[in-house]
């Protein structure tokens, strides 16, 4: 086990430089953030060649990537050649935002999805499977910027329940604890609604899938008859086993919450990683953007390991060796 978790440790190294390299490379097409200053007349060309200059922007692409790595291992991300301030900073401020958001979704998703995926692949074709099989369809396929405005509409202008958008009410911070764990509540309502409609809809259907398959399984036959009750039979032998494929699943939505809650965080003016990321790359702000895809790029290649690794606290067949 413990060579297993080293040798998954290690893989991650090449795969974390290989997508840094791509995704450096590929933020580097979008040309010199300094170009622009060239057409403004109070910037002189010794002022940009300097910012070039300190931004490596004189030089290969390959030899800003080896610098750029080389400070990202000191722990140092860059600064924002837009605002001055450090990419760890913006990232530090927008981080909690997401995490907040994306956290209390993921769970929200998980439970209801899975509860309902459960029902629909036990009892198949009732009508609450019928149901649940044509919210999945309209759950997957809605756009989330659309279903985004329509709430805002609904519940911000023609019923005034929620805030349309933001992250608080000014002058809130220095309030209770509760005050303000109240008001941050009242402004992720909305957004939260739209991330986990999609992902409620997709664990029900994945769920639905894994238990219908379970219920077909040769082991289910024989619990049957040993004269097991079905309830006892559904919950350690059906419901257990169709966890397996649900594990990398678990673990694979979480990173894709973080970057799939982008447009979201637009629409209702949340300042998370997301709508940094957008952000950065429109505004051509490189650095900002190289460390918010990092972030997502370390949170996915962890989760897979912690997945692999899970498999084995759920099934006790499979052994790493």
């Amino acid at each position: 086990m413990k060579n297993y978790i080293m040798r998954r440790l290690l893989i991650i190294i090449p795969e974390f430089l290989g997508i840094a390299l791509l995704s450096f490379v590929l933020l580097n097409l979008l040309g010199d953030p300094f170009a622009e200053l060239k057409l403004n007349p109070f910037i002189s060309a010794a002022d940009i060649t300097h910012l070039q200059h300190m931004y490596g922007f004189d030089r290969p692409v390959l030899i800003r990537f080896f610098v750029w790595i080389g400070a990202v291992l000191r722990g140092n991300l860059g600064i924002s050649v837009i605002s001055g301030e450090s990419v760890l900073t913006i990232i530090g401020r927008s981080l909690p935002v997401t995490l907040s958001l994306a956290l209390f979704a993921f769970a929200l998703s998980v439970v209801i999805g899975v509860l309902i995926g459960y029902y629909s692949g036990v009892h198949q074709y009732s009508l609450v499977d019928h149901f649940t099989t044509g919210f999945s369809y309209f759950g997957i396929a809605m756009p989330s910027f659309w279903f985004s405005l329509m709430l805002m509409i609904l519940f911000s202008v023609k019923l005034p329940l929620f805030p349309p958008g933001g992250y608080g009410t000014a002058g809130m911070d220095s309030a209770p604890l509760i005050a303000r764990f109240a008001d941050k509540l009242r402004y992720i309502v909305l957004p939260t609604l739209v991330i986990a409609v999609g992902s409620i809809a997709g664990w029900a259907r994945y769920t639905r899938s894994s238990i219908l398959e379970c219920l077909r399984k040769d082991y289910v036959r024989t619990a049957r008859s040993k004269g097991l009750s079905e309830q006892r039979v559904l919950r350690r032998h059906v419901f257990r086993n169709a966890l397996n494929p649900l594990v990398t699943l678990f673990f694979m939505s979480l990173p894709g919450l973080f970057s799939g809650s982008a447009v979201t965080e637009s629409i209702f003016a949340i300042p998370g990683m997301g709508r940094t990321t957008i952000d950065a790359v429109l505004n051509n702000d490189y650095m900002v953007a190289m460390g918010c895809i990092m972030m997502y790029a370390l949170l996915l290649l962890v989760s897979l390991v912690i997945g692999d690794l899970m498999y084995a606290v759920i099934d006790p067949r499979v052994k790493y060796s």
